[in-house]
C-alpha cells in the first residue's frame, strides 16, 4: 500500500507539473497585443486602432547606405526628403492581405561631421482582431529581418468607452490599473485629461522614470457628460498620440 500511495503521489505531482507548465507556457506565448487587448475588452472599451513600433539606432550610415536599404524592401512606396541636416527615407506598404498599414522610415542625421541613422519600423491596424498572436508573429519576423535582432516592442491600442458616468476617468483608470495589476508611478490630471504610468508585473521590459520604473501608460481623454471617452494604452510607453 505504502507503494501504491508514493505513485499515486508521484503521478499527481506530473500532472501539477504539467498544467503549470502549460499555463506558463500560454501565457509567455501571449502578445502584449493580445493581452491588452483582452483588459480592454474584459473593462467594456470598444477596441478602434492599434500598432506595434519598434526602433534601433544605427551609427555611421551614410545617405548611399540608406538608398541601398530602400531597394531591399520595393513593396513600400517610398518618399526622400532632406532638411537641416536630416535625411529622411519615409516607405509605405498598405499590406492588403494582412489588412494592416506598414511604415519603415529611415533617419540619417549630420551633426559635427558625424553621422547617425535611426531606423523605425510599425504596423498599424483598425478594430479588434480575430488573432491578435499572428499579427505580433508577423511583425516580430519582419522587424528581425530588418534590425537583425530582437527589439523592444512597442504596443499601444485605442479604444472608446460611451459612459455618462460622472467621474469616469478617475474610475476607470483605477480599473484599469487593477486589470493589469499595475502600481502608479506618475500621474497627470487635468478637467478632461487624466495620463497614468505605472508598473506592472505582466511585461518584463520597463522604462526609467524620476520616480521608479514603468512598463504601462495608460491615458484617458473625455468629451464631457454623454460624450464619449477615448482611451489609450501602451507598453512600455504609448508610441501615439492622445
Amino acid at each position: 500500500m505504502r507503494y501504491k500511495g508514493i505513485g499515486i503521489m508521484v503521478l499527481m505531482l506530473s500532472i501539477l507539473f504539467s498544467f503549470l507548465a502549460n499555463h506558463i507556457g500560454a501565457t509567455e506565448r501571449q502578445s502584449k497585443l493580445l493581452q491588452i487587448a483582452k483588459g480592454m475588452e474584459h473593462q467594456d472599451i470598444d477596441i478602434k486602432e492599434w500598432s506595434l513600433y519598434a526602433k534601433q539606432v544605427v551609427s555611421n550610415q551614410s545617405i548611399d547606405e540608406v538608398k541601398q536599404m530602400t531597394d531591399q524592401y520595393r513593396q513600400f512606396n517610398w518618399t526622400f526628403s532632406e532638411d537641416d541636416n536630416v535625411y529622411k527615407a519615409i516607405g509605405v506598404f498598405n499590406n492588403r492581405e494582412k489588412n494592416v498599414t506598414e511604415k519603415l522610415q529611415i533617419l540619417n542625421t549630420l551633426t559635427n561631421n558625424q553621422s547617425q541613422s535611426y531606423i523605425l519600423y510599425e504596423v498599424k491596424g483598425v478594430n479588434s482582431q480575430k488573432n491578435w498572436n499572428n499579427i505580433n508573429d508577423y511583425f516580430q519576423t519582419n522587424a528581425f529581418d530588418i534590425f537583425h535582432e530582437k527589439p523592444t516592442i512597442f504596443a499601444c491600442m485605442a479604444g472608446i468607452i460611451n459612459d455618462n458616468m460622472e467621474g469616469v476617468l478617475n474610475q476607470k483608470s483605477k480599473n484599469l490599473l487593477k486589470e493589469f495589476e499595475a502600481k502608479p508611478v506618475e500621474q497627470l490630471q487635468e478637467p478632461d485629461f487624466l495620463s497614468v504610468s505605472a508598473k506592472t508585473p505582466i511585461w518584463e521590459d520597463y522604462i526609467p522614470t524620476d520616480e521608479n520604473n514603468m512598463n504601462i501608460q495608460i491615458a484617458l481623454r473625455t468629451d464631457g457628460l454623454g460624450g464619449k471617452t477615448t482611451v489609450v494604452i501602451g507598453t512600455p510607453i504609448i508610441t501615439s498620440e492622445y
